[in-house]
Protein backbone atom coordinates (compact mmCIF):
# COMPACT_ATOMS: atom_id res chain seq x y z
CA UNK A 1 0.00 0.00 0.00
CA UNK A 2 2.70 2.38 0.92
CA UNK A 3 4.88 1.55 -2.70
CA UNK A 4 1.04 2.50 -4.46
CA UNK A 5 0.77 6.10 -2.73
CA UNK A 6 4.58 6.81 -3.04
CA UNK A 7 4.39 6.39 -6.50
CA UNK A 8 1.53 8.47 -6.88
CA UNK A 9 1.95 11.88 -8.07
CA UNK A 10 1.14 14.82 -5.65
CA UNK A 11 -1.96 15.92 -7.87
CA UNK A 12 -3.24 12.29 -7.71
CA UNK A 13 -2.73 11.69 -3.94
CA UNK A 14 -5.41 15.12 -3.64
CA UNK A 15 -7.61 13.64 -6.22
CA UNK A 16 -7.67 10.58 -4.04
CA UNK A 17 -7.67 12.32 -0.17
CA UNK A 18 -10.53 14.37 -2.18
CA UNK A 19 -12.72 11.39 -3.44
CA UNK A 20 -12.31 10.03 0.33
CA UNK A 21 -13.28 12.53 2.29
CA UNK A 22 -16.39 13.29 -0.30
CA UNK A 23 -17.13 9.89 0.14
CA UNK A 24 -16.95 9.89 3.90
CA UNK A 25 -18.96 13.30 3.52
CA UNK A 26 -21.73 11.30 1.45
CA UNK A 27 -22.14 8.88 4.89
CA UNK A 28 -22.47 10.91 7.22
CA UNK A 29 -24.89 13.56 5.47
CA UNK A 30 -27.97 11.90 6.46
CA UNK A 31 -26.99 12.03 10.02
CA UNK A 32 -26.18 15.90 10.39
CA UNK A 33 -28.55 17.12 7.68
CA UNK A 34 -32.67 17.53 7.28
CA UNK A 35 -34.68 15.61 5.35
CA UNK A 36 -34.98 18.29 2.80
CA UNK A 37 -30.90 17.94 2.25
CA UNK A 38 -31.16 14.79 2.01
CA UNK A 39 -33.77 14.16 -0.23
CA UNK A 40 -32.14 16.43 -2.59
CA UNK A 41 -28.57 14.92 -2.39
CA UNK A 42 -30.36 11.90 -3.04
CA UNK A 43 -32.41 13.27 -5.94
CA UNK A 44 -28.72 14.48 -7.23
CA UNK A 45 -26.94 11.29 -7.15
CA UNK A 46 -30.17 9.75 -9.29
CA UNK A 47 -29.92 12.27 -12.05
CA UNK A 48 -26.19 12.14 -11.89
CA UNK A 49 -26.85 8.02 -13.10
CA UNK A 50 -29.60 9.48 -15.92
CA UNK A 51 -27.08 11.98 -16.92
CA UNK A 52 -23.91 9.04 -16.93
CA UNK A 53 -26.23 7.28 -19.19
CA UNK A 54 -26.88 10.15 -21.38
CA UNK A 55 -23.02 10.91 -21.79
CA UNK A 56 -22.33 7.52 -22.82
CA UNK A 57 -24.62 8.32 -25.99
CA UNK A 58 -23.24 11.97 -26.49
CA UNK A 59 -19.67 11.57 -25.37
CA UNK A 60 -18.22 8.51 -26.13
CA UNK A 61 -20.68 7.96 -29.45
CA UNK A 62 -21.19 11.28 -30.51
CA UNK A 63 -25.40 10.04 -30.96
CA UNK A 64 -27.57 12.95 -29.81
CA UNK A 65 -30.59 11.40 -28.38
CA UNK A 66 -33.15 14.63 -28.20
CA UNK A 67 -36.01 11.78 -26.52
CA UNK A 68 -34.03 10.33 -23.63
CA UNK A 69 -37.03 11.69 -21.41
CA UNK A 70 -38.40 8.24 -22.42
CA UNK A 71 -36.21 6.43 -19.95
CA UNK A 72 -36.45 8.35 -16.61
CA UNK A 73 -39.82 9.01 -17.41
CA UNK A 74 -40.74 5.28 -18.56
CA UNK A 75 -39.06 4.11 -15.32
CA UNK A 76 -40.90 6.62 -13.25
CA UNK A 77 -44.25 5.72 -14.58
CA UNK A 78 -43.82 1.80 -14.76
CA UNK A 79 -43.12 1.91 -10.41
CA UNK A 80 -46.80 4.52 -10.30
CA UNK A 81 -48.42 2.11 -12.02
CA UNK A 82 -47.88 -1.00 -11.03
CA UNK A 83 -48.10 -0.09 -7.40
CA UNK A 84 -51.44 1.37 -8.11
CA UNK A 85 -52.83 -1.60 -10.24
CA UNK A 86 -50.66 -4.44 -8.13
CA UNK A 87 -50.18 -3.46 -4.88
CA UNK A 88 -47.25 -2.08 -2.96
CA UNK A 89 -45.03 -4.71 -2.35
CA UNK A 90 -41.16 -5.94 -3.09
CA UNK A 91 -42.11 -8.22 -5.44
CA UNK A 92 -44.07 -5.77 -7.56
CA UNK A 93 -41.28 -3.50 -7.22
CA UNK A 94 -38.78 -6.13 -8.79
CA UNK A 95 -41.54 -6.67 -11.98
CA UNK A 96 -41.15 -2.78 -12.39
CA UNK A 97 -37.28 -2.85 -12.70
CA UNK A 98 -37.85 -5.74 -14.78
CA UNK A 99 -40.74 -3.89 -17.34
CA UNK A 100 -38.70 -0.89 -17.29
CA UNK A 101 -35.35 -2.93 -18.68
CA UNK A 102 -37.46 -4.25 -21.44
CA UNK A 103 -39.35 -1.70 -22.41
CA UNK A 104 -36.01 0.62 -22.40
CA UNK A 105 -34.38 -2.29 -24.60
CA UNK A 106 -36.88 -1.92 -27.36
CA UNK A 107 -36.90 1.76 -27.16
CA UNK A 108 -32.79 0.87 -27.85
CA UNK A 109 -33.19 -1.73 -30.75
CA UNK A 110 -35.82 0.46 -32.37
CA UNK A 111 -33.91 3.54 -32.33
CA UNK A 112 -30.58 1.56 -33.34
CA UNK A 113 -32.23 0.53 -36.20
CA UNK A 114 -33.37 4.11 -37.41
CA UNK A 115 -30.17 5.63 -36.61
CA UNK A 116 -28.21 2.85 -38.47
CA UNK A 117 -29.99 4.10 -41.38
CA UNK A 118 -30.86 7.78 -41.30
CA UNK A 119 -28.63 10.27 -40.12
CA UNK A 120 -27.73 11.91 -37.07
CA UNK A 121 -29.79 14.74 -37.37
CA UNK A 122 -32.57 12.34 -38.50
CA UNK A 123 -31.88 10.44 -35.49
CA UNK A 124 -32.11 13.11 -33.21
CA UNK A 125 -35.69 14.23 -34.39
CA UNK A 126 -37.06 10.88 -34.43
CA UNK A 127 -36.14 10.17 -31.17
CA UNK A 128 -37.93 13.72 -29.94
CA UNK A 129 -41.43 12.32 -31.74
CA UNK A 130 -40.81 8.98 -30.19
CA UNK A 131 -40.78 10.85 -26.60
CA UNK A 132 -43.70 12.86 -27.26
CA UNK A 133 -45.78 10.22 -28.53
CA UNK A 134 -45.05 8.90 -25.12
CA UNK A 135 -45.60 12.04 -23.57
CA UNK A 136 -49.53 11.99 -25.08
CA UNK A 137 -50.34 8.48 -24.65
CA UNK A 138 -49.50 9.20 -20.50
CA UNK A 139 -51.78 12.56 -20.68
CA UNK A 140 -54.99 10.87 -22.47
CA UNK A 141 -54.57 7.19 -20.87
CA UNK A 142 -56.26 9.05 -17.55
CA UNK A 143 -57.72 5.75 -16.18
CA UNK A 144 -54.37 4.72 -14.98
CA UNK A 145 -51.90 7.56 -15.30
CA UNK A 146 -54.30 11.02 -13.90
CA UNK A 147 -52.82 12.62 -17.74
CA UNK A 148 -51.20 15.85 -16.35
CA UNK A 149 -52.47 15.83 -13.20
CA UNK A 150 -49.90 12.93 -12.18
CA UNK A 151 -49.83 9.83 -10.20
CA UNK A 152 -49.14 10.02 -6.72
CA UNK A 153 -48.43 6.44 -4.67
CA UNK A 154 -46.75 4.93 -2.00
CA UNK A 155 -43.76 2.83 -1.71
CA UNK A 156 -42.55 -0.18 0.01
CA UNK A 157 -40.61 -0.28 2.84
CA UNK A 158 -37.69 -0.14 3.23
CA UNK A 159 -37.53 2.59 0.27
CA UNK A 160 -40.49 4.56 2.31
CA UNK A 161 -37.42 5.75 4.52
CA UNK A 162 -35.92 8.94 3.51
CA UNK A 163 -32.21 7.58 4.79
CA UNK A 164 -32.47 4.17 3.64
CA UNK A 165 -33.83 5.56 0.22
CA UNK A 166 -30.36 7.91 0.82
CA UNK A 167 -28.21 5.26 1.00
CA UNK A 168 -29.63 3.38 -2.15
CA UNK A 169 -29.40 5.61 -4.22
CA UNK A 170 -25.73 6.27 -3.30
CA UNK A 171 -25.05 2.43 -3.75
CA UNK A 172 -27.11 3.00 -6.96
CA UNK A 173 -24.83 5.89 -8.69
CA UNK A 174 -21.93 3.92 -7.17
CA UNK A 175 -22.64 0.59 -8.80
CA UNK A 176 -23.51 2.58 -12.63
CA UNK A 177 -20.58 4.45 -12.17
CA UNK A 178 -18.08 1.45 -12.10
CA UNK A 179 -20.26 -0.21 -14.77
CA UNK A 180 -20.60 2.60 -16.93
CA UNK A 181 -16.55 3.26 -16.40
CA UNK A 182 -16.05 -0.80 -17.33
CA UNK A 183 -17.64 -0.41 -20.58
CA UNK A 184 -15.98 2.61 -21.57
CA UNK A 185 -12.68 1.14 -20.94
CA UNK A 186 -13.17 -2.34 -22.50
CA UNK A 187 -12.77 -3.26 -26.08
CA UNK A 188 -16.55 -2.36 -26.96
CA UNK A 189 -15.78 1.48 -25.28
CA UNK A 190 -13.13 1.80 -27.52
CA UNK A 191 -14.84 1.21 -30.23
CA UNK A 192 -17.69 3.61 -29.23
CA UNK A 193 -14.96 6.27 -29.56
CA UNK A 194 -13.51 5.43 -32.65
CA UNK A 195 -17.05 6.14 -34.23
CA UNK A 196 -17.35 9.77 -32.32
CA UNK A 197 -13.91 10.20 -33.71
CA UNK A 198 -14.32 9.57 -37.58
CA UNK A 199 -16.74 6.69 -38.19
CA UNK A 200 -15.83 5.78 -41.60
CA UNK A 201 -12.38 5.19 -40.68
CA UNK A 202 -14.02 2.64 -37.81
CA UNK A 203 -16.02 1.27 -40.66
CA UNK A 204 -12.52 1.22 -42.69
CA UNK A 205 -10.93 -0.34 -39.89
CA UNK A 206 -13.30 -3.57 -39.86
CA UNK A 207 -15.61 -2.58 -37.16
CA UNK A 208 -19.56 -2.77 -37.01
CA UNK A 209 -20.24 0.73 -36.90
CA UNK A 210 -24.04 0.03 -36.30
CA UNK A 211 -23.43 -2.34 -33.84
CA UNK A 212 -21.88 -0.43 -31.73
CA UNK A 213 -23.83 2.02 -31.54
CA UNK A 214 -27.12 0.06 -30.50
CA UNK A 215 -25.24 -1.50 -27.53
CA UNK A 216 -24.72 2.11 -26.49
CA UNK A 217 -27.85 2.78 -26.63
CA UNK A 218 -28.76 -0.73 -24.94
CA UNK A 219 -26.74 0.29 -22.38
CA UNK A 220 -27.56 3.69 -22.02
CA UNK A 221 -31.55 3.33 -22.55
CA UNK A 222 -31.38 0.83 -19.48
CA UNK A 223 -29.37 2.41 -17.22
CA UNK A 224 -31.63 5.75 -17.96
CA UNK A 225 -34.89 3.68 -17.21
CA UNK A 226 -33.34 2.43 -13.86
CA UNK A 227 -32.29 5.96 -12.86
CA UNK A 228 -36.41 6.66 -13.53
CA UNK A 229 -37.15 3.91 -11.13
CA UNK A 230 -35.11 5.19 -8.54
CA UNK A 231 -36.50 8.49 -9.08
CA UNK A 232 -40.02 7.16 -8.71
CA UNK A 233 -39.42 5.45 -5.33
CA UNK A 234 -38.03 8.95 -4.41
CA UNK A 235 -40.17 11.34 -5.34
CA UNK A 236 -43.22 8.99 -4.91
CA UNK A 237 -45.39 10.85 -7.63
CA UNK A 238 -44.86 11.11 -11.58
CA UNK A 239 -46.31 13.07 -14.47
CA UNK A 240 -45.46 14.11 -18.02
CA UNK A 241 -43.23 16.35 -17.50
CA UNK A 242 -40.77 13.53 -16.49
CA UNK A 243 -41.40 12.72 -20.63
CA UNK A 244 -41.21 16.37 -21.69
CA UNK A 245 -37.92 18.13 -23.79
CA UNK A 246 -37.03 19.80 -20.24
CA UNK A 247 -35.69 16.62 -18.67
CA UNK A 248 -33.62 15.72 -21.95
CA UNK A 249 -32.14 19.41 -21.70
CA UNK A 250 -31.21 18.70 -18.55
CA UNK A 251 -29.07 15.49 -19.16
CA UNK A 252 -27.49 16.78 -21.92
CA UNK A 253 -27.08 20.61 -19.25
CA UNK A 254 -25.90 18.29 -16.84
CA UNK A 255 -23.06 16.53 -19.48
CA UNK A 256 -21.85 19.54 -21.38
CA UNK A 257 -21.58 21.06 -17.58
CA UNK A 258 -19.47 18.54 -16.29
CA UNK A 259 -17.66 17.44 -18.84
CA UNK A 260 -19.03 15.83 -21.82
CA UNK A 261 -17.27 12.03 -21.98
CA UNK A 262 -15.57 11.89 -18.95
CA UNK A 263 -18.34 10.29 -16.74
CA UNK A 264 -17.69 11.74 -13.45
CA UNK A 265 -18.76 14.98 -15.19
CA UNK A 266 -21.88 13.85 -15.33
CA UNK A 267 -22.02 13.60 -11.36
CA UNK A 268 -20.49 16.77 -10.74
CA UNK A 269 -22.48 18.75 -13.55
CA UNK A 270 -26.06 17.37 -12.05
CA UNK A 271 -24.79 18.55 -8.58
CA UNK A 272 -23.78 22.05 -9.87
CA UNK A 273 -26.86 22.69 -11.47
CA UNK A 274 -29.08 21.14 -8.81
CA UNK A 275 -27.71 23.20 -6.05
CA UNK A 276 -27.69 26.27 -8.15
CA UNK A 277 -30.96 25.44 -9.21
CA UNK A 278 -32.15 24.96 -4.75
CA UNK A 279 -29.84 28.49 -4.09
CA UNK A 280 -31.74 30.44 -6.79
CA UNK A 281 -35.59 29.47 -5.76
CA UNK A 282 -34.52 30.47 -2.56
CA UNK A 283 -33.51 33.40 -3.13
CA UNK A 284 -37.33 34.29 -4.72
CA UNK A 285 -38.35 36.00 -1.89
CA UNK A 286 -35.26 38.69 -1.76
CA UNK A 287 -35.97 39.83 -5.39
CA UNK A 288 -38.45 39.08 -7.84
CA UNK A 289 -35.34 38.75 -10.42
CA UNK A 290 -34.87 35.37 -8.88
CA UNK A 291 -38.26 33.98 -10.19
CA UNK A 292 -36.88 34.12 -13.56
CA UNK A 293 -34.24 31.46 -12.44
CA UNK A 294 -33.95 29.82 -16.06
CA UNK A 295 -32.01 33.27 -17.31
CA UNK A 296 -29.29 32.95 -14.35
CA UNK A 297 -29.14 28.74 -15.92
CA UNK A 298 -28.69 30.07 -19.19
CA UNK A 299 -25.53 32.82 -18.03
CA UNK A 300 -23.89 29.93 -16.53
CA UNK A 301 -24.20 27.48 -19.83
CA UNK A 302 -22.86 30.80 -22.02
CA UNK A 303 -19.65 31.10 -18.96
CA UNK A 304 -18.95 27.58 -19.13
CA UNK A 305 -18.99 27.28 -23.07
CA UNK A 306 -16.81 30.53 -23.40
CA UNK A 307 -14.03 29.47 -20.72
CA UNK A 308 -14.76 25.91 -20.14
CA UNK A 309 -15.64 24.88 -23.39
CA UNK A 310 -14.92 21.08 -22.69
CA UNK A 311 -16.81 21.39 -19.48
CA UNK A 312 -15.63 21.78 -15.54
CA UNK A 313 -13.62 18.03 -15.73
CA UNK A 314 -12.32 18.80 -19.48
CA UNK A 315 -11.31 22.28 -17.76
CA UNK A 316 -9.38 20.80 -15.26
CA UNK A 317 -7.57 17.55 -16.59
CA UNK A 318 -6.43 20.76 -19.12
CA UNK A 319 -4.76 21.96 -16.29
CA UNK A 320 -3.69 18.62 -14.98
CA UNK A 321 -2.27 18.06 -18.13
CA UNK A 322 -0.09 21.28 -18.78
CA UNK A 323 0.87 20.81 -15.52
CA UNK A 324 2.64 17.26 -15.82
CA UNK A 325 3.77 18.75 -19.23
CA UNK A 326 5.64 21.46 -17.60
CA UNK A 327 6.66 19.35 -14.72
CA UNK A 328 8.30 16.70 -17.41
CA UNK A 329 10.16 20.03 -19.23
CA UNK A 330 11.84 20.85 -15.90
CA UNK A 331 13.22 17.65 -15.39
CA UNK A 332 14.63 17.44 -18.35
CA UNK A 333 16.18 20.73 -17.91
CA UNK A 334 17.53 19.61 -14.97
CA UNK A 335 19.05 16.25 -16.20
Amino acid sequence: MKKYISGLSTIEKIEKIGLLLLFVVMIIIPHVTGTATVTMVSRIMIFAVYAMAYDILRGYIGVIHLGFALFIGGGAYFVGILFTQFGVSLPVLLMAVVGTSIYSAIWALIVGKISGKSGLLATAMITMAFAEIMRSLMTVWRTVTQGEDGLAFRVPAPFDDRTFMFYSSLAFMILMAFVLYKFTKSPTGRVWQAVRENEQRAIFLGYDTNRARTIALLVASVVGGLAGVMFGLLNRFVNTDLLGMQMTYNAMLYSLLGGSGTLFGAILGSGVVVLFQNLLLDLRGMHFIFERWLLFFGGLYIVVVMFMPRGIMGFYYDWKEKREHKKRLRQEESA
